[in-house]
């Protein structure tokens, strides 16, 4: 079965909605605040798998994306384009900073292909610890 996004909730807990963002003059007043381990959103899969999905990098919100509230399919089918998480605004001198910190697309394949593979060696590792176990 294909795993697809369900549902993307930017509640993050009982106080903080990330949606409920009012921005006022050129300066975007009323702008949180966000560091790199800030959370912006759960994503929940169709499997039940939920994540929890941090900001990245230091900046403002200025915006987070309400069309994946009612199409969460967009985080996927148009990750480039109409499927986007949210807007950041980093502070200017971290700027170029924040840009040569981000991985490369052939950088986070490569990434995200050694956390799976560690995850099934975890996996194989915890299977043969189990079955020693119930064999003593």
């Amino acid at each position: 079965a294909v795993v697809s996004t369900q549902s993307v909730d930017y509640k993050i807990s009982d106080t903080c909605d990330r949606s409920d963002i009012v921005l006022s003059g050129k300066k975007k007043r009323g702008a949180s605040f966000m560091n790199p381990q800030s959370k912006m959103c759960t994503v929940v899969c169709t499997d039940g798998s939920s994540y929890v999905l941090l900001c990245g990098v230091r900046g403002k919100l200025l915006e987070v994306n309400e069309a994946l509230k009612t199409s969460p399919q967009l985080l996927s089918e148009r990750c480039d384009s109409d499927g986007y998480i949210a807007i950041i605004q980093p502070k200017k001198e971290e700027e170029k900073n924040a840009l040569r910190e981000l991985l490369s697309e052939e950088d986070f394949v490569k990434h995200k292909q050694s956390r799976t593979n560690n995850k099934h060696k975890l996996n194989e590792t915890e299977e043969s610890d189990s079955k020693r176990l119930c064999q003593s």
